[in-house]
């Protein structure tokens, strides 16, 4: 039997707000744009307390709530927490299906046999590696389909688990309103209860079939399947090419020093590289991560003009951005990530009849060389070269050796 997951971030854009300022925390909190005529887009738990919720126009949710607090949507972030997101779970199964930024579907099946770990315990173990990393909390549902799991997922917020079999399924998700189940529209749930269907126990009796194919028309059988705890949908994992292809490595201490630091970024390059190549994926979107403490982090981003998972582009522009962001503080974390990556041969570039496969080669070298030709104008003082080039300069080389060894 197999085993599905779904994991919902709890509340994700304000939660997002909050893991870069924990000010925040414990405030009611509603995202959005600061307008009479805006509507909420997200509010943390603390605003749903007073009746707020997303889709409420934020006039009203503020004669709910006179302190509320209304911040700007910053989408950057929340789409780069997201990749993180979905980079922790796959860490766990590469059988995972994204529903949308702040959700995913995942077949733990296989990682279970090969762990003697419970359902329950795994769970456990991914709620506390995002909270950890990320400092977001989430929602897992647990059951032997996506339905299920769907359900589950809903029934305790935040940071719940909750565990859907084919034994008790029938306690669980029949006595529920019928509005309450996935799939079942706020335009429908009228008509069924038009029908005398009230609840999910109502629509999965066999004597309720055919009344519900006035309103489900073809989907009546398979509405029907899912109030009887049956889903035959698979996790569609195919369609999930990696997003971002990233590495952090967090320190033995917190470090302040700007030549181990950057022979850490070194390191993590030449591993985004290689993991890059492997999959044959390239980007023209190359960003760093620096870790201050629990609750302080930046990211910084750069656009190539170029694709590339070239190690010696990407280590060079890593260095450019911790240069241009680095101020001296203490760190406890630095990560790289190439992000928005697409598979070389989704790569269309408009090449020239007279470009030659030579003249192309060269066009990558050269943007390689602008990029470190930047970075040592930026950086007076400082030779910054190509990794190919340390064979020539033995002594750096050995420094090199002795810090990945």
């Amino acid at each position: 039997m197999q085993i599905i997951f779904h994991i919902d971030l709890n509340a994700f854009f304000a939660s997002a707000e909050i893991s870069v300022n924990p000010s925040l925390k414990g405030k009611p909190v509603v995202i959005c744009r600061e307008s009479r005529r805006s509507i909420i887009t997200t509010a943390s738990y603390e605003a749903r307390a007073y009746g707020i919720h997303s889709a409420m126009p934020l006039f009203k949710a503020k004669e709910l709530c006179s302190h509320l607090i209304v911040v700007h949507p910053h989408f950057a972030l929340y789409k780069t927490l997201s990749q993180q997101f979905f980079n922790i779970v796959a860490t766990f199964s590469k059988k995972l299906e994204v529903a949308s930024i702040d959700e995913c579907y995942v077949d733990m099946t296989d990682y279970i046999k090969q762990h003697s770990f419970s359902p329950i315990e795994i769970a456990t173990l991914i709620q506390k590696t995002v909270n950890e990393q990320l400092h977001l909390q989430c929602s897992i549902g647990i059951a032997p389909n996506k339905f299920l799991a769907k359900m589950a997922s809903d029934m305790k917020k935040p940071m719940g688990i909750t565990m859907i079999t084919n034994k008790n399924y029938k306690d669980i998700i029949w006595p529920l309103p019928i509005e309450s189940m996935f799939g079942i529209g706020k335009k429908t749930a009228p008509k069924l209860h038009q029908l005398g269907i009230e609840t999910i126990g109502d629509l999965a009796k066999r004597e309720n079939y055919e009344k519900t194919r006035s309103i489900f028309g073809k989907n009546a059988l398979l509405f029907y399947q899912k109030a009887n705890g049956k889903d035959f949908s698979k996790i569609n994992y195919t369609k999930n090419e990696l997003k971002s292809v990233g590495n952090s490595t967090t320190f033995e201490r917190d470090s302040n020093d700007e030549e181990f630091i950057k022979s850490m970024f070194r390191q993590l390059s030449n591993e985004v590289s290689l993991r890059a190549q492997k999959r044959q994926l390239v980007s023209n979107s190359i960003s760093i991560t620096l870790k201050y403490t629990r609750e302080k982090s930046r990211t910084k981003q750069m656009i190539l003009d170029h694709y590339t998972n070239d190690f010696e582009t990407i280590y060079a522009s890593a260095l450019l951005l911790f240069e241009n962001i680095y101020q001296g503080e203490m760190l406890r974390l630095v990560g790289v990530s190439l992000n928005n990556v697409i598979h070389q041969n989704e790569l269309n570039e408009q090449i020239s009849l007279f470009d030659t496969k030579q003249e192309l080669t060269k066009k990558q070298v050269n943007s390689t060389d602008q990029i470190i030709h930047q970075l040592n104008e930026t950086l007076p003082g400082i030779k910054v070269m190509k990794a190919s080039s340390l064979i020539k300069e033995e002594t750096i080389q050995k420094k090199y050796l002795k810090n990945n060894e």
